[in-house]
């Protein structure tokens, strides 16, 4: 059985970073989700742990006005240390089995 947590947290980016070619994320600190995803298998459960970024309008309109989707996956961002987590930005957790 697979389960899927979501929870709201803080990202702050201490300095810019380029998410993609042409798109930028300046310093500050962004609402988003830590999504952790638990596959069992014979061997174990395992985790699976992705971050997203959730922009408002103001932010898009000042990062990109073209953007066309405001919750970008920043995983590798946060892995790599460029994005750190400010904690949980609200109380509230998802659980969801699939």
């Amino acid at each position: 059985m697979q389960i899927i947590e979501t929870r709201a947290i803080g990202l702050q980016a201490p300095r810019d970073v380029k998410l993609r070619a042409g798109l930028t994320l300046p310093p500050g600190l962004y609402r988003g989700t830590e999504e952790r995803i638990r596959a069992d298998s014979v061997g174990g459960p395992s985790w699976i742990v992705k971050y997203k970024i959730t922009f408002t309008e103001e932010q898009l309109a000042s990062i990109d006005p073209d953007l066309s989707s405001a919750n970008i996956d920043v995983t590798a961002f946060v892995r790599q240390g460029q994005l750190t987590i400010c904690g949980s930005a609200s109380t509230q957790n998802q659980r969801q089995h699939r």
